[in-house]
């Protein structure tokens, strides 16, 4: 795409060429005949006509110039150098639960997807329960980070239990891998529980270290609420079992229905020891976002693209009566 200094340069040129054109024409009559008797045989445009032309030449030019430096939410995220995120997507049974509306899991899949067309530079994708997996590497397609987003669920990671310390090692490592000097982060989406692994302590030393803030959106309530035994559910055979035999909610060893609480204390810790911020659900996603936005572009809005397609479309009206409508002189 052109930049704005160039569009500029070669719409002032198109307009001096239309100038010096406009000119030759009325040139070229003078000498041909006697303006009276070219009146009297042939229908010459009015005066004003070749101004019109100009200047709606002139508007149709600057028009796409200024759409040209608008650019595109494509082309910006293209530009963007050094912005590496990763986005650690909870997949443990605790997000089946129902404390929030309408899961916690519906809540994390909309917000991380949300999240993901609005950042810029290149994404990554870890789900984590009791061990994490590498869902995608560092990429700018954004179709393939909202896929992943929304698909995320217990069944697709099988081990049971939530280890922090897992995904955040696994998101470190992805972030190493990365370029270097760049501004690296995580963005966790989590209810904050540790059911398995060791602490994350040791996680958020290595963060700290390599220059990696964590961010933190919480998920659930401090009230709780039970989890639900659904097709989306990682289950041990001893849970099968108990799925099978008409339980509908997650029991302990005890026989007893598990209750899953909002942990913040824990996010809160692994954000303020590395410089990051803690939110509570959709309330507060977007300081996420204008976090991970800092030192980068504004992000691109819906407001601007629309001005652009304006741009466009004065461009073009502008070009064709220029072109079509007005007679030539």
């Amino acid at each position: 795409m052109l930049s704005l200094p160039i569009a500029l340069l070669i719409g002032a040129l198109a307009v001096g060429l239309r100038l010096l054109a406009t000119r030759r024409s009325v040139a070229d009559r003078a000498r041909l005949a006697e303006s009276s008797l070219l009146e009297r045989y042939v229908r010459l445009p009015a005066e004003a006509v070749p101004f019109v032309r100009l200047g709606l030449l002139a508007a149709g030019v600057v028009a796409i110039a200024l759409a040209t430096g608008s650019g595109g939410a494509e082309a910006r995220r293209l530009d963007e150098t050094g912005a590496e995120t990763i986005l650690l997507l909870d997949a443990s049974n605790s997000m089946l639960a129902v404390d929030v509306e309408p899961s916690r899991l519906q809540v994390q899949r909309e917000l991380a997807a949300r999240l993901a067309t609005r950042m810029e530079g290149r994404i990554g994708v870890v789900y984590f329960a009791g061990r994490a997996y590498v869902l995608s590497p560092l990429t700018t397609d954004v179709s393939a980070i909202e896929m992943l987003a929304e698909g995320v669920r217990p069944a697709a990671v099988g081990l049971g239990g939530s280890s922090l310390a897992s995904g955040l090692t696994q998101s470190i490592d992805l972030l190493a891998g990365g370029e270097e000097g760049g501004r690296k982060s995580i963005v966790v989406f989590s209810d904050g529980e540790e059911t398995a692994g060791p602490s994350f302590g040791a996680a958020i030393g290595r963060s700290r270290d390599a220059g990696v803030v964590i961010h933190a959106v919480g998920i659930g309530t401090a009230a709780g609420g039970q989890i639900p035994l659904t097709r989306e559910a990682s289950l041990d055979p001893t849970m099968a079992a108990r799925r099978r035999g008409g339980a509908s909610v997650l029991q302990g060893p005890d026989g007893n229905p598990v209750v899953t609480r909002l942990d913040e204390a824990s996010l809160t810790q692994m954000t303020s020891a590395t410089g990051g911020r803690y939110v509570r659900g959709s309330d507060g996603i977007a300081a996420i976002e204008r976090e991970l936005a800092r030192g980068t572009r504004d992000p691109v809005t819906s407001t601007e693209d629309a001005a652009v397609a304006a741009l466009l479309l004065l461009a073009f009206v502008s070009l064709w009566g220029e072109g079509f409508l007005l007679p030539r002189g």
